[in-house]
């Protein structure tokens, strides 16, 4: 048996099967029918039982994309699914010890969360880049490791402030999630469970009936 895993939460999108192949490309539209293309080569000779997917926060379109596909697969499957908060994803990309993962939010914003061996040690937030690095140092001190596409994005500044950016930052983790979900599978839970995690109001909003 084994885990497949889908990330969508940044621009570098992906998939992977535990202890099997992976996929991950960049991808700035069209992201459904790439991934969807790509779990059913992946799953090709595979008896998957359980399924990983970052639930967010990250782009609204792009999460709602890889959440859809993760869990029509599951359901499909008839398995279970175990969500993931997408910056703890990120920080499963980090060596032990302090680390902040960052995501681009746009509009000068990122989704920030410092954790310590993957441990959150405070709630994910929707901040200005330099607050959310001003946090982490407040957090873990100088010499914390950045990890998820903000820390390319702000490179320089993280940088500046004595942390250490990730080699490959905007890599997906999905890998990670599926060895990840593996060991933490009793924590799955039924497709109709899952619940996306978002740190920003969508933009979109339904107009306001008229009276």
């Amino acid at each position: 048996m084994s885990v497949l895993s889908v990330d969508t939460a940044a621009p570098v999108v992906g998939a992977a099967v535990l202890g099997g192949r992976s996929w991950e490309q960049r991808i700035l539209r069209g992201a459904d029918v790439a991934l969807a293309e790509a779990m059913v080569d992946l799953l090709k000779g595979q008896q998957v039982s359980l399924v990983c997917v970052s639930v967010g926060p990250g782009a609204f379109t792009s999460l709602r994309v890889g959440v859809a596909a993760a869990l029509g697969f599951a359901v499909a499957l008839g398995v279970p699914v175990l969500p993931i908060n997408s910056l703890q994803a990120r920080a499963l990309l980090a060596p032990k010890g302090p680390t902040l993962a960052i995501l681009d939010g746009r509009k000068a914003k990122a989704y920030a969360q410092s954790f310590q061996d993957c441990v959150p040690m405070g709630p994910g937030a929707d901040l200005p880049p330099e607050q959310a690095i001003q946090r982490a140092l407040e957090t873990s001190g100088a010499g914390f490791y950045a990890v998820g596409e903000g820390a390319e994005v702000w490179r320089a500044e993280i940088q500046a402030a004595g942390g250490r950016v990730s080699s490959e930052p905007c890599r997906s983790p999905v890998v990670e999630m599926a060895e990840y979900a593996w060991k933490h599978r009793a924590l799955a839970v039924a497709p109709q469970a899952v619940r996306l995690e978002y740190l920003r109001e969508a933009d979109a909003k339904l107009p306001t009936p008229r009276a």
